[in-house]
């Protein structure tokens, strides 16, 4: 009984982890997709959209037509590409989503239409960005939900876009990132970000 308890404990253990390696693959994979297409519209149209303020993280919004179950618009804070708007804009989405796979995209939307990672954490996104000063910025918390190594320490931080948004809250004294060891580059945290 004691060895069979043992047993189970390392395989929930392991499924675990499995699971969360599952989970983290495919935020990242979604991170790519969406960097593939904002970068293909940024070549073919010259844009990449702002975000409500400058450098401030927004939400991505995504928006599916429940008659076709097709995607009908994208919000990226300060800038919507919507198919019954302008040319312009519907040429925009047509190009993001020929760059991204729209069935990925879509079943990454929580019930209000915005964009999570596989954790159900919101997707953040900065233009231009507070790290990628002439990029823009993706951002995940992970799954453990919280901004940055604060988490790790006792002083978790949710992730909202105003918290994401406060730079005193991921930058040490000296205005490092708070999200990597300044002198050897290695990741402090369990965030996922493009930065």
């Amino acid at each position: 009984v004691f060895l069979i308890g043992v047993l189970t404990a390392i395989g929930f253990g392991m499924y675990s982890y499995a699971m969360n390696s599952a989970k983290e693959s495919a935020t990242r994979a979604l991170f790519s997709r969406l960097n593939a297409a904002l970068e293909s519209c940024n070549t073919k149209f010259g844009i990449i959209p702002p975000s409500t303020t400058q450098a401030e993280f927004n939400e991505i919004t995504v928006t599916v037509d429940s008659t076709s179950g097709l995607i009908k618009k994208l919000e990226f804070g300060g800038r919507t590409f919507d198919s019954s708007g302008s040319q312009a804009e519907k040429d925009y989405l047509k190009e993001f989503l020929s760059q991204i796979d729209a069935e990925t995209l879509k079943e990454s939307i929580n019930s209000n239409d915005k964009l999570e990672d596989s954790w159900g954490n919101p997707i953040f996104y900065a233009y231009p960005g507070k790290f990628n000063k002439t990029g823009y910025d993706l951002y995940s918390a992970g799954p453990d939900g919280y901004i940055g190594v604060l988490a790790k320490q006792g002083k978790g931080v949710p992730l909202t876009s105003g918290n994401l948004n406060n730079s005193s809250l991921y930058f040490e004294k000296d205005s490092s990132p708070y999200f990597k060891d300044s002198s050897t580059n290695e990741l402090l945290s369990d965030d996922i970000f493009n930065f």
